[in-house]
């Protein structure tokens, strides 16, 4: 029974679901305490840590989410985790029933794309000495993306799911809905060793500057492309019909034989954090923390400059054409006879170019990283209280020879000290479309929390949900930095603070 409900949530929350994703890297960017998780977001944040030393025992950040469909449960998912629903809804085994009618069906546009990215950051740890911060990083990421699936094609496939057979042969699926089809469909999976680098730089009135740099050791574990143009037909005039051969592009990505191949460049983040702070944060009565630490932050980074480069690869290309093909009047066929009109068919069919699929094996290939911008503020407004902003851009091509990523805008006020946090993200997720509201909590090491906890609070219990977990080792707490930085533009004394 256990294993039925946990096989049975798993299928709702990861395949069916319209987002599942955990993005603590973003919940803990702007976090004194974010340790390791602000510098995979910003390389220049290593340098604002409260402590330290900062030792990681890692994370995990998943992701997968469509524009077509969502689940509407007929009761709250919490009944179906205790096993109070009805007993209508119940099989002979005691188990909860499926039904196919639960899904809500909805898009946009004329295709469907589904998309999912899930990151294991492994051990890492950042150390700081005087305005030098040095970390190491080590993470594991696997990529899948569908794009131009038709529309009316899933449609008929819910459709048949939903009545449980299959539908009449007299209602068939409409080749134009077929045709001028351009599917794209990607995956990746990659391992990474980074070497981060920050430096920081104190000005008058309580003014700070820091900047920093990732390098990163890429590992290719290995992916797949594949392209696919359905083609098409149409009329020009009477006498003549424009026609577009169906093209397919296979590539087969296998791993390096040296793990970390130096002519792959690897990859890089760069980073820029500002911050400012209050006069009265280094007064002789601050050491309690009477006062805020510093009055706001603003930070921008560039994430996963450069590419993955592969030299085991196997292509196989077949390259769609465009060509006119000449007919023949119907006047002139109606006065033929069949032979004479087969043998003028065949020309007809003979103009066509016949193409024989291409394999090259060995080719090299660049696949880009998943290249984003990301901006973050972060307004101390009182002792324990926050208010932080993160937007994040994706700066590659969905349908390119990359890897892309979603981009979203969040803003959560939080309540933080050294042992607790508590904050309510509010974003607008899946390329700005999608409004949510979420909570986390952090317990000393501990935290867990979720992106949407529409689907825990709703009466319905429908559309996506979200839960996130997992421990943070070494970032609380840590031994306390009070380095003191002179000023780099004025030879003035250093306790002239304020």
């Amino acid at each position: 029974m256990v294993k039925m409900k946990v096989l049975y949530g798993t299928i709702c929350m990861v395949l069916i679901l319209e987002q599942v994703h955990s993005q603590t890297a973003g919940v803990f960017l702007n976090s004194s305490s974010g340790g390791v998780y602000s510098t995979q977001m910003n390389p220049a944040a290593s340098s604002h840590m409260r402590y330290l030393w900062v030792v990681s025992g890692g994370s995990v950040d998943a992701r997968v989410s469509n524009d077509y469909m969502s689940i509407k449960m007929p009761y709250h998912p919490s009944r179906l985790l205790f096993g109070n629903y009805p007993d209508s809804l119940r099989t002979v085994y005691n188990n909860p029933v499926w039904r196919w009618n639960w899904l809500q069906t909805n898009s946009r546009g004329e295709t469907v794309s589904l998309h999912g990215f899930s990151k294991i950051a492994g051990p890492s740890a950042v150390f700081k000495y005087k305005n030098h911060s040095f970390g190491f990083l080590t993470e594991i990421n696997v990529f899948a993306d569908v794009l131009g699936v038709p529309k009316k094609l899933v449609d008929r496939m819910h459709n048949e799911l939903t009545s449980g057979q299959k539908l009449q042969v007299d209602q068939p699926v409409n080749h134009k809905d077929i045709l001028n089809v351009r599917l794209n469909i990607k995956q990746q999976a990659w391992m990474s060793i980074g070497f981060n680098y920050s430096y920081i730089w104190a000005f008058k009135r309580r003014k700070s500057l820091s900047v920093g740099v990732t390098y990163k050791l890429l590992h290719s574990m290995g992916g797949s492309h594949i392209q696919l143009d359905a083609g098409g037909f149409k009329e020009e005039n009477k006498h003549s019909i424009s026609f577009k051969s169906p093209g397919i592009s296979y590539t087969n990505m296998m791993p390096r034989k040296n793990r970390f191949f130096p002519r792959g460049l690897g990859g890089m983040d760069i980073g820029l954090m500002y911050q400012k702070k209050k006069s009265e944060t280094g007064r002789w009565n601050n050491s309690k923390k009477i006062h805020p630490d510093f009055l706001y932050r603003i930070g921008v980074s560039i994430l996963d400059i450069g590419s993955l480069a592969y030299t085991r690869t196997i292509k196989t290309e077949l390259p769609s054409s465009n060509q006119t093909l000449y007919l023949p009047s119907m006047n002139e066929m109606l006065s033929w006879s069949p032979e004479k009109t087969r043998e003028e068919l065949l020309k007809v069919v003979s103009q066509i170019d016949r193409v024989s699929p291409e394999t090259v094996y060995g080719q090299r290939v660049r696949i880009g990283l998943p290249t984003r911008l990301v901006i973050h503020s972060n307004l101390q407004v009182t002792k324990y209280f926050y208010i932080d902003a993160v937007l994040q851009q994706n700066l590659r091509k969905r349908n390119g020879k990359n890897i892309n990523t979603l981009s979203y805008l969040s803003l959560s006020p939080r309540i933080e000290n050294k042992w607790f946090a508590f904050g309510l993200p509010l974003s607008l997720e899946n390329n700005y479309r999608r409004p949510n509201i979420g909570m986390f909590v952090r317990v000393v090491w501990l935290y867990f929390g979720s992106k949407n906890i529409s689907a825990i609070i709703s009466p319905n219990g429908k559309r996506n949900a979200d839960v996130f977990m997992g421990i943070q080792f070494g970032n609380n707490p840590g031994r306390a930095f009070k380095g003191k930085r002179p000023y780099i533009f004025l030879r003035k004394r250093k306790c002239a603070q304020f």
